[in-house]
């Protein structure tokens, strides 16, 4: 019964004691696995988000050359990377390029073209690159031209029509609602420099400390609170524009009225050599005369008049 009871209580150990053979197998080492690193999207445009589950669109027949605006991404990785294929977003790049080429766009097809080249590129991109990066020049040359050209149609047009010049310190113009005034200032002044104040009667325009026109104005204007007003070149000076609306006549008569000078006490012009005021004073006098045949049709129907009698009755002043 005793060796019963050891072979029992040796199984017993057996079955619970821990067998570390196992451990024997094991590979350690201290070196970490690499943990793969995020792949970061750049867009070289604003994108949209739809959250959730977006309602679905009716399916149509879709031109891939010409509709999908689709664009390849583009991460930090892909620049320079060897070994990745991407071929088809290089295709598609110059696709787009040539598209906005064809619209009109030389910026965003060198913008596509150049993308499409750090992606990996493909034979003949340089070359259209090449040729897109020269259209682009192009474009922004005609833009400044024509910038220029404007610039210079602004600076040709009359800066005394219907006004004039005063002793080569400012020069005027005027049209039946406005008056412009260009007044001289010395070259390289600036805005901050200069001082504008106006009044319905009184106008004074300062630089620094000097005060290059000042005095009563010939007639009221509406002033407003921030007086309209720039620096420009006139006449190739410098000069500041300013210009003024011209106070309406009290009783609301639509009458234009032709300044002869900006400010009282100088040079003034010979208005009746206006060009609108002889328009004005054309349909002043057809207006005159129809008024005066209407009034004089009138009075005669008033003189031709026969007087109409009315029965009150008898007790007519009784009641009154």
């Amino acid at each position: 019964s005793s060796d019963l009871s050891c072979l029992r209580r040796s199984r017993l150990l057996r079955l619970t004691m821990v067998d570390y053979a196992k451990w024997d197998k094991l590979d350690i080492s201290d070196d970490e696995e690499e943990k793969p690193k995020p792949r970061v999207q750049k867009f070289d445009r604003p994108q949209k988000v739809t959250i959730g589950q977006a309602a679905a669109e009716p399916e149509e027949d879709v031109d891939m050359e010409e509709d999908d605006g689709d664009e390849p991404f583009e991460t930090e990785d892909d620049i320079g990377r060897d070994g990745e294929d991407r071929r088809e977003d290089v295709l598609q790049c110059r696709a787009l390029g040539q598209r906005a080429l064809r619209n009109g766009d030389p910026a965003e097809g060198v913008r596509l073209l150049e993308k499409a080249l750090r992606l990996g590129g493909c034979p003949g991109l340089e070359d259209e690159l090449k040729s897109a990066r020269a259209q682009l020049a192009a474009a922004q040359g005609d833009s400044k031209a024509s910038t220029t050209q404007k610039a210079q149609k602004e600076e040709e047009a009359n800066p005394h029509q219907n006004g004039g010049m005063v002793d080569d310190r400012y020069c005027w113009s005027q049209t039946k609602e406005t008056l412009e005034v260009n007044v001289f200032v010395p070259e390289g002044t600036k805005a901050k420099d200069v001082k504008v104040n106006v009044s319905d009667i009184h106008l004074s325009i300062s630089v620094g400390q000097d005060k290059v026109m000042d005095g009563d104005l010939e007639f009221k204007v509406n002033p407003e609170e921030d007086p309209d007003w720039e620096l420009i070149s006139c006449q190739g000076r410098r000069a500041v524009r300013l210009l003024l609306r011209k106070a309406p006549i009290p009783g609301g008569l639509s009458v234009a009225v032709w300044w002869s000078r900006v400010l009282k006490g100088e040079q003034a012009i010979d208005v009746k050599g206006i060009e609108g005021r002889q328009r004005d004073k054309e349909k002043s006098e057809q207006f005159a005369k129809a008024w005066g045949e209407a009034h004089a049709m009138f009075k005669e129907s008033v003189k031709n008049r026969v007087p109409i009698e009315i029965d009150v009755g008898e007790h007519a002043d009784e009641k009154m």
